[in-house]
């Protein structure tokens, strides 16, 4: 059995529509290529963040985000010996040391080692999933959502998720729902059944914000300086009460564009987002920034087809064909999703790295 790596975690930085939410039965939905290979700068800087995500093993002690194994004890980052960051309980000296430097002797992978070279940081712990494994929550709106084989290739970007764990490192739950805002969601009791499902070790990634913006609908609406950061607050608070991490994600970019750029069409929901994670020392996956770099990389003909535009008779669903740059079809949902992931692999948040490949960004 080949035990999960341990590394410190530290803190990063048109409108949703859907009917009812189907279930996903059964249909195929691939890695979407993510692989195996060297972390992209997988060195852990401290951002003040204090144990998001930490690990200790085999009754270690961690503070401030530090990682321990083998019973060696860190604090705030700072190197720890007797076996620091080593899998199995092999010896070595170094640990995850602030400011970005790196560990020598036993490093734990994913970090840089002797010399700054990357290294690989997954988990292919084998067996079923136990009372202890964590648990990975998603908690948002129809661009994350699952749904069934009648809508294929409808897809959410949260939706292929636990296909890129195995069982025994952690489990995914996708409870984002189709047309719901901060509010809405916790209002009609969507969250209540979530907290009181949530253990310590769990993680509960929050993306809300394209049916926040709705101000014609007061169900849904919220301001970006107030009710939306007071929404997102109870779910930060109340996870963390249970012993979970929240992390909060900001909205995926819609695919509008004006002189070969992408429009922002999310005004200021993301920047909300980005100071309440500061305010609170909460991780924050920027997914409005990466996905707007990579869909600008790829420019808007490419970019189009990762959402749902398709062409008559292209899928047995839509005979007609279809046009929605908003929501992503099974090749754009596989693609966000390993850039999200590999974001969080690259900055040391948990998620990112238990995965059962190092996740390689598109």
């Amino acid at each position: 059995m080949t035990a999960c790596s341990s590394v410190a975690a530290h803190s990063g930085g048109s409108s949703d529509s859907g009917g009812a939410q189907p279930t996903l039965d059964g249909h195929r939905v691939p890695l979407g290529g993510a692989g195996s290979g060297p972390a992209n700068g997988g060195a852990a800087g401290a951002s003040g963040v204090s144990g998001l995500g930490a690990v200790a093993t085999g009754g270690a002690v961690a503070t401030g985000g530090a990682v321990a194994t083998g019973g060696a004890v860190a604090t705030g980052g700072a190197t720890a010996t007797a076996g620091a960051g080593a899998n199995n309980g092999a010896s070595g000296t170094g640990g995850i040391a602030s400011g970005g430097g790196g560990a020598t002797g036993g490093a734990p992978t994913g970090f840089a080692g002797a010399g700054g070279a990357p290294m690989a940081s997954t988990c292919n712990q084998t067996g079923s999933a136990s009372a202890q494994t964590p648990t990975i929550w998603v908690i948002g709106d129809s661009t994350a959502s699952v749904y069934g084989s009648l809508l294929y290739p409808r897809m959410g970007w949260a939706q292929p998720m636990a296909n890129y764990y195995a069982p025994a490192c952690a489990t995914v739950q996708d409870k984002a729902l189709s047309g719901r805002s901060s509010k809405s969601f916790y209002e009609e009791g969507a969250w209540t059944q979530i907290r009181n499902a949530l253990k310590p070790g769990d993680f509960v990634l929050i993306q809300f914000g394209h049916n926040d913006e709705k101000n014609d609908e007061a169900t849904l609406y919220t301001v970006p300086a107030t009710t939306y950061k007071e929404y997102l607050s109870k779910y930060i608070d109340q996870s963390q009460e249970k012993g979970a991490t929240p992390i909060l994600v900001t909205s995926i970019a819609r695919n509008k564009w004006s002189s070969g750029k992408l429009v922002d069409t999310h005004g200021a929901y993301p920047a909300a987002m980005r100071e309440l994670a500061a305010a609170r020392a909460v991780p924050l996956v920027d997914a409005t920034a990466l996905t707007t770099a990579y869909l600008e990389r790829l420019g808007e003909v490419e970019a189009t087809k990762l959402f749902l535009n398709l062409a008559p008779a292209q899928f047995p669903n839509y005979p007609d064909g279809n046009t929605d740059n908003t929501h992503l079809q099974e090749v754009g949902a596989n693609q966000l999703l390993r850039l999200l992931l590999a974001d969080m692999h690259r900055r040391a948040l948990k998620p990112g790295l238990l995965t059962k490949a190092v996740p390689q960004a598109p």
